[in-house]
């Protein structure tokens, strides 16, 4: 145990006063005359014994009582570590978090959050000794984190933070701060955490406890209480863009607002160009859905940024994303007879009903280079495809295309029976077969595949005939779009990889069904063609695991950057070539939001958006009390929370450094010796 104010130890002489009050009452003697008091003798003896031992047990209450008075004025408390180890421990280590994630942008009483937090985190430097080392964390994660700072240094380092784009879990801080101070050996080590609560980055989890040897004290700075609004997601109402056609963009904005906003500005920008305005009322509680309209008259990459105008927190008020307009979707068809009725059926619908689709016929497949040009590949009527076409589509599939497979009407060859099993629809294929036609049972209009193709859910529909239905045993992870007259299924749709297949349960051919001839025919078709290939729009999370697949397989030492469109930030991701696609990962590299182009060989392949994490928009933050209630829950004792202001930061400090203070305790005891005295004096009618 040491001292903190020693020199307040001398006024244990004070102990005096007490005695002397004792011995000074000893002296005074009351003089009673009896005419006889020879029969009292005995009890006179008795009785000043007793009188003699509750003077001392007052006595001993006030000599207490004055001690620990003065003990508690000298503040006396027990230092971290034992006397063993005392000199081993001269040095703290101190690592201090500062939370520079774009939610500290807010505004609190003191101002600017970031602004508040590196001004507590330069008193908490000021309240340590030269002889300490200190370690800084930010969110950004550079690797100068792991260095220990002499406290001239880390002052320095605490005066440069900067905000950041990225915003970090708890857990995470937690885990990488006390990885990198644990290495300290014979040390004190303490965390100071200092940030907002955002409730979205602090929810403590099951999965993670902190180490238990090291003391962690969360410092709070608190935002005003102001809405804020952000643009949280993007997507295309059609499954393609193409040229010449109206693209539907839809934004999804979240808000913390309670009451209605109006008026809010938001803009479009293509390629530097301006393609939409319009403003728009926020009402309370709701995530608001719009719409903005535009076309392009050329295919390509594009890069495409909204704004809206929201204050204070600005960081998310811009949304990036990229995608691609195509000219054409490319459509191959692979049949034995380029010209029966069955393969022009399908060529007539592709031709005759959307421009932007073209179609091509082949008895065989092309070389894999050449099929990634394609969307849609239909393989109609192949009865024996050979093991390499089976492979091919498998891959193709794999990639991100779609296949549709119309089995041939003879049975079903083993080989037609690899095709279907390796795209993921089942085994045991075989015909039904009628002597008449027969209807289909129903219909799944519900499904995302009929999108568009009704206008209202139908109570009867005059639904296709066959005499021939396909029966097999399903893979209990395939849609089922339809069912068949032989309770089978119409039609049915299997992922595989990045794409998506099809497998049509019902012949083409006008002798066996009336398909081609039905009015679900062209849509049927048309739907497929137009879901092939989808317009993906290409928008990324700073901070995340982010990857990208692109359909094209890069060759081995091809040179591919990601560059802003600004060119002031790159990075080369890692590349992994997956079933004809590319696969590429992005990591942490990335830290600046914005439009950036993905480059092969100097040559655009993609386009790319990257935003700041959607997390970081939400302000709402933990109280200090339910904050410290979920510490306890999760079980993390080593930790508290600390509620400081410009006049007590320094004493908290001080007294975390210094170790735990006793003063309070020595005050109980005053108070209890205090209160035994009057206790003992009332009982025994004791006067001073």
């Amino acid at each position: 145990m040491e001292w903190g104010k020693p020199d307040m130890l001398w006024a244990l002489t004070a102990l005096i006063i007490p005695v002397l009050i004792h011995l000074l009452q000893l002296r005074r003697y009351v003089e009673v005359k009896f005419s006889n008091v020879s029969f009292l003798d005995e009890v006179n003896k008795e009785a000043k014994s007793h009188q003699r031992l509750k003077h001392l047990l007052i006595l001993l209450t006030r000599l207490v009582a004055v001690g620990a008075l003065v003990l508690a004025f000298a503040d006396p408390f027990i230092p971290f570590g034992d006397d063993e180890n005392s000199e081993q421990l001269a040095h703290n280590i101190v690592s201090l978090y500062v939370d520079n994630s774009p939610s500290m942008q807010a505004i609190g009483e003191n101002g600017n959050l970031l602004q508040t937090a590196k001004a507590n985190a330069l008193e908490i430097v000021d309240q340590y000794s030269e002889t300490d080392r200190f370690h800084i964390i930010t969110n950004d994660f550079n690797g100068a984190d792991s260095r220990y700072l002499t406290k001239e240094e880390c002052s320095e380092k605490i005066a440069s933070i900067k905000p950041s784009t990225i915003g970090r879990n708890v857990d995470v801080i937690i885990s990488r701060t006390t990885d990198n101070i644990s290495k300290a050996h014979n040390h004190n080590k303490i965390i100071y955490y200092l940030s907002d609560l955002q409730k979205r980055t602090h929810d403590l989890g099951e999965q993670f406890t902190p180490d238990t040897a090291i003391n962690i004290h969360f410092i709070p700075s608190f935002g005003n209480e102001r809405p804020n609004i952000w643009v949280d997601s993007a997507w295309f109402s059609s499954p393609i863009a193409t040229v010449g056609k109206q693209a539907i963009l839809n934004l999804r904005l979240k808000h913390n607002a309670t009451s209605e906003v109006e008026g809010l500005n938001m803009r479009l920008d293509v390629n530097g160009e301006r393609k939409a305005v319009g403003t728009y009322n926020i009402k309370p509680g709701l995530a608001t859905d719009t719409v903005m309209r535009f076309s392009f008259d050329n295919p390509g990459d594009y890069h495409a940024k909204i704004s809206i105008d929201d204050s204070p927190i600005s960081f998310d008020n811009t949304y990036y994303l990229g995608y691609e307009i195509v000219s054409k979707i490319q459509v191959l068809q692979i049949s034995n007879d380029i010209q029966s009725e069955d393969a022009t059926s399908i060529t007539r619908v592709c031709k005759s009903n959307d421009d932007a689709i073209e179609i091509e016929n082949r008895r065989v497949l092309p070389d894999e280079l050449e099929l990634q040009n394609f969307d849609l590949i239909i393989s109609n009527g192949l009865n024996s495809p050979s093991n390499g076409y089976s492979n091919t589509l498998a891959k193709f599939v794999d990639g991100g295309g779609t296949v549709l497979i119309i089995p041939d009407t003879n049975e079903i060859n083993p080989r037609a029976e690899l095709l279907m099993s390796g795209l993921g629809f089942g085994e045991e294929y075989v015909w039904d077969r009628s002597d008449e036609l027969n209807a289909i049972n129903s219909l799944n209009v519900g499904h995302p595949h009929f999108d568009g193709v009704f206008s209202s859910t139908p109570s009867k529909m005059d639904l296709p005939k066959s005499s021939m239905a396909l029966r097999y045993k399903a893979s209990v992870e395939v849609e089922r779009l339809g069912s068949n007259w032989n309770g089978q299924n119409f039609l049915t749709k299997a992922q595989h990889g990045r794409g998506s297949s099809f497998l049509l349960g019902m012949p083409l051919a006008n002798e066996i069904s009336n398909l081609t001839s039905h009015a679900l025919f062209v849509p049927l078709v048309l739907r497929m063609v137009h879901t092939s290939r989808k317009s993906e729009i290409n928008a990324i999370t700073l901070g995340e695991e982010n990857t990208i697949t692109l359909r094209e397989e890069f060759e081995s030492g091809a040179a591919v950057r990601i560059i802003s469109i600004d060119s002031s930030s790159s990075i080369i991701p890692e590349i992994r070539s997956i079933n004809g696609a590319s696969r590429l990962t992005l990591g942490p590299a990335l830290t600046k939001p914005g439009n950036y182009k993905i480059l092969k060989d100097g040559v655009q392949m993609g386009a790319l958006g990257v935003n700041s994490n959607k997390n970081e928009s939400d302000p709402k933050s933990w109280d200090v009390p339910s904050f410290r209630d979920e510490l306890d829950l999760k079980g993390w004792d080593n930790a508290s929370v600390l509620e400081v202001s410009q006049t007590n930061l320094a004493t908290l400090i001080s007294n975390i450094e210094s170790g735990k203070h006793l003063w309070w305790y020595l005050v109980l005891v005053v108070l209890l010796a205090l209160t035994g005295e009057t206790v003992l004096q009332k009982r025994w009618k004791i006067t001073s």
